[in-house]
């Protein structure tokens, strides 16, 4: 055993010369793992301490047929850096830890999460692996008003909308619903820029980016809303895990796309059922949940054909983070 650990001690300091800084903290490892003399799990050290994230390549889909791939193929990699928040989660909650279905939903609904989050609510603010800029809206200096086309280079505020936003004085004032929202996401190039956050596909303050998510996660088969309060805008999903028992537990799952957070929350079916009425106090609050489970909204997101070449950029970027996060 002695001898295995001076190999791979050789292996990379010599081998491999031009080490990097987590290859240094790997010497480090596996020089403490010498001193003290616990071999035997240094293999397994030794794995996971490499793990990279694989990049996988997409023929032309739909759009959730993208997010169940992507979700799909990568539910793995969140098992080496997420996988003590499951585990807490189960454990809280009495939640079958290992049955499939759970790691299912709960890995793809953080993975659709992190592409589309931002950090807060200050305008260019993005999440870490998509650019997607938080704007601020319907306020005085509107600062969607210094976004232009990059194509032409022409204001949004000098463009008028096409019939479907015709009560809106220009572009840069409608509000984002989500097929425009998703569909610009995956256009061939960004469309738009700013001197403030530069180009970008797609962007959206709170509301917006939850009424896409919404319906995103709705075509993927869960039951959500968007829910308001206080100037603020989140999504809410109802979701059955299987329990330890075997029993169903349902769980309301607040997920916050502006501000980088989740919350899972158990539910009764009673409050479930109230749940279900609650779409909001105010025109504009029902509005939200309107366009966000609009059938004619969803079937256009459901029949948008990505290009191979959007998905794997947009993949490739999505490795980039979680191999930052592993």
């Amino acid at each position: 055993m002695q001898h295995e650990v001076t190999y791979y001690v050789h292996y990379y300091a010599f081998v491999q010369p031009n080490t990097s800084m987590k290859n240094s903290v790997l010497l480090t490892i596996l020089f403490l793992c010498c001193m003290t003399c616990q071999i035997e799990s240094l293999d397994k050290t030794v794995e996971n301490f490499l793990y990279q994230a694989k990049e996988y390549k997409y023929t032309p889909s739909s759009i959730p047929s993208f997010f169940e791939q992507i979700a799909d193929n990568h539910k793995v990699d969140y098992y080496q850096f997420a996988m003590e928040d499951y585990q807490r989660f189960c454990l809280e909650n009495s939640i079958a830890i290992e049955d499939e279905g759970n790691k299912d939903q709960y890995f793809t609904i953080r993975i659709s999460h992190d592409l589309f989050t931002s950090q807060s609510a200050q305008n260019c603010a993005s999440g870490q692996a998509w650019n997607i800029p938080y704007y601020w809206h319907w306020i005085d200096d509107n600062p969607r008003h210094k976004i232009y086309l990059k194509e032409s280079g022409e204001l949004l505020k000098n463009l008028k909308p096409n019939k479907e936003f015709g009560k809106y004085h220009s572009i840069a004032d409608i509000d984002r619903t989500p097929f425009l929202f998703l569909k610009d996401l995956f256009s061939e190039s960004p469309q738009y820029t700013s001197e403030a956050c530069g180009d970008f596909s797609t962007f959206g303050w709170c509301s917006e980016r939850e009424m896409a998510f919404v319906s995103l996660l709705t075509l993927l088969g869960h039951k959500g809303k968007v829910a308001a309060a206080g100037g603020h805008s989140w999504s809410e999903l109802i979701v059955d895990m299987t329990s330890e028992n075997g029993k169903i537990t349902a769980f309301k799952v607040s997920v916050d796309n502006t501000f980088d957070e989740i919350n899972w929350e158990a539910i009764s079916k009673s409050n479930i059922n109230i749940w279900e009425t609650k779409m909001g106090d105010s025109k504009t609050k029902r509005w939200y949940n309107e366009k966000a489970l609009s059938k004619k909204e969803q079937n256009r997101i459901a029949n948008f054909q990505i290009s191979s070449k959007v998905m794997n950029k947009l993949e490739h970027q999505f490795v980039s983070f979680l191999n930052r996060k592993i």
